[in-house]
């Protein structure tokens, strides 16, 4: 959610591609995982028996906590079959603090996603800005279905094979997809009649129950990061039962990887213009050319020149991805980028290598019986999860020449930088459950998008505003779901007890113009704090 994207490149060979899983099984053949609009109130509902979580949740990772319950709610798997398999979803509790006050509806707050464990985000949130309203109003938290101690399916990821040295890039995005699609096959094969119903839509479902669970005639909902489709999916299944909504670094209301991709590659590429600008007022130290045309053309043709036949020094592998972490250093490392690519142009031995592949650490891949409940061992991350949440509602762009040409698109129309991400957590991915578009309401909806923001870019908070209607408020930041360590924080209080949303913009973490380099690169979680 964690301030990493799926797909992003990090140090194989000098960068590589993170694995995760995903779930699949070819001609697996299922209801569509999304019940129909005639969502009722589930009767019969057994009542929550709270209890401390430092006291009966395992591993609880919260220190010296005595204030958080914890609980198991049972939910159906499958929507369409409430009546079928049920499966256990674990939540958590902190009462409001203030006698007087509360009893105010209560609030739900999820922070990131998806794979991670959330059962404690409710701590952080009375930690942080928010924390005044744990005075009037519960606060309500739960392990999406498929993570940490709800149930979910237990799976490792293989080690990475590396490829030769020396082979093209599209051969090393090839083999890493070929790994991906199995990965996520076998992990599948465990439980795929579940791995199907891991999805925002059914996981919004999931906290409605939790809401009658909780008595509660509505729920406040205050989610970052990928947890913002799933609050997208309740407010649109749900309105008549959302009070108020907050919505900070959203994700996009439609989701596929080749088109986030994109609008990711336009962030990070603001900050590479401006190192271009850097190195062409310095030809006279560097000899890259004393414009911006001409230092962008080298360094797309050294790119190009390194995809198709990487340099091999000892161990190491200078290839287009090498070229690309030149252009994303930090702004005080522009001048070690610049010495770097002016060696690769000559043809000489680079100041600084990238580090040679990592030896692959011995695992057991396979699929494990399933261990969940509170008083199993929690799960800081289930890539299963992770990739169902993505992938089970998006048909497109699951084999590699889809991918890999909607890469090669950018690449060829910005041959310097375009190109950069390359998301293959879909790879092969057979099951399809039908999604459930955003639709606008009449509750209470704010959101919040960070102007300069990389990992869930500002474009993606527009996009949804235009979905569901909602009031859309600009920090003036780069800073992945920073709302809470803001002045932004004293304007969701003040929506959670009032209603009154608010436009414009607010001072950030970190005010600046715009940002002066690109992000680092990104390692795999798509969206997480």
């Amino acid at each position: 959610m964690t301030v990493t994207r799926a797909g992003r490149l990090v140090g194989r060979h000098g960068y590589r591609r993170i694995l995760a899983l995903s779930a699949v099984l070819a001609g697996l053949q299922a209801s569509s995982g999304v019940a129909s609009a005639r969502d009722t109130e589930p009767s019969g509902q057994a009542a929550l028996d709270w209890k401390l979580c430092s006291a009966v949740a395992k591993d609880w990772p919260v220190a010296g906590d005595a204030r958080t319950e914890c609980a198991e709610l049972r939910v159906p798997m499958d929507y369409d079959d409430p009546d079928g398999r049920k499966i256990t979803i674990a939540v958590s509790r902190l009462k409001a603090t203030d006698p007087e006050k509360a009893g105010r509806t209560p609030l739900v707050s999820i922070l990131g996603g998806p794979g991670f464990a959330n059962i404690a985000d409710v701590t952080s949130t009375a930690r942080y800005g928010l924390g005044p309203l744990n005075g009037e109003r519960d606060f309500i938290g739960l392990d999406l279905r498929g993570s940490g101690y709800s149930e979910h399916i237990r799976c490792d990821v293989k080690p990475l094979r590396h490829t030769a040295l020396d082979a093209p890039q599209r051969e090393v995005a090839k083999a890493e997809f070929d790994q991906q699609a199995e990965l996520n096959k076998r992990c599948t094969q465990a439980d795929p009649e579940f791995a199907r119903q891991i999805t925002p839509e059914n996981a919004a479902r999931d906290i409605d129950r939790l809401r009658t669970a909780l008595g509660a005639e509505k729920v406040n909902f205050y989610g970052t990061s990928f947890t913002t489709a799933v609050g997208m999916a309740y407010r649109s299944l749900f309105d008549a039962r959302t009070e108020r909504m907050w919505l900070d670094s959203i994700v996009p209301p439609t989701r596929h990887w080749p088109t986030m991709d994109a609008d990711s590659e336009a962030v990070g590429k603001k900050g590479i213009d401006s190192y271009i600008r850097w190195l062409a007022q310095r030809d006279a130290d560097y000899h890259l050319g004393a414009d911006k045309a001409t230092v962008r053309k080298r360094l797309g043709a050294l790119r190009g020149e390194l995809e198709g036949k990487p340099r091999v020094i000892g161990q190491r592998r200078l290839d287009g991805d090498w070229v690309l972490e030149q252009l994303v250093l930090e702004r005080d490392e522009w001048d070690t980028g610049a010495r770097n690519l002016v060696a690769a142009l000559k043809g000489t031995t680079p100041p600084r290598l990238p580090d040679p592949p990592e030896p692959p650490e011995p695992t057991d891949p396979g699929p494990k019986p399933p261990r969940f409940g509170l008083s199993n061992p929690r799960s800081p991350f289930n890539p299963v999860e992770y990739n169902a949440m993505f992938c089970n509602t998006n048909p497109r762009s699951r084999t590699f020449d889809e991918v890999w040409a909607a890469r090669e698109a950018r690449r060829a129309a910005d041959p310097a930088a375009g190109g950069s991400a390359l998301s293959l957590w879909c790879a092969d991915w057979p099951l399809d459950a039908q999604a459930s578009p955003p639709r606008r309401g009449a509750s209470a909806l704010q959101l919040s998008g960070h102007l300069y923001e990389y990992v869930t870019p500002y474009a993606w908070a527009e996009q949804a505003r235009d979905a569901t209607g909602g009031t859309l408020l600009t920090i003036l930041d780069d800073a992945h779901s920073s709302l809470p360590r803001t002045p932004c924080a004293a304007k969701a209080v003040t929506f959670f007890r009032t209603g009154r949303t608010a436009d414009g913009t607010c001072p950030g973490v970190k005010e600046a113009p715009a940002p002066q380099g690109a992000p680092q690169a990104r390692s795999a979680d798509p969206s997480r704090r």
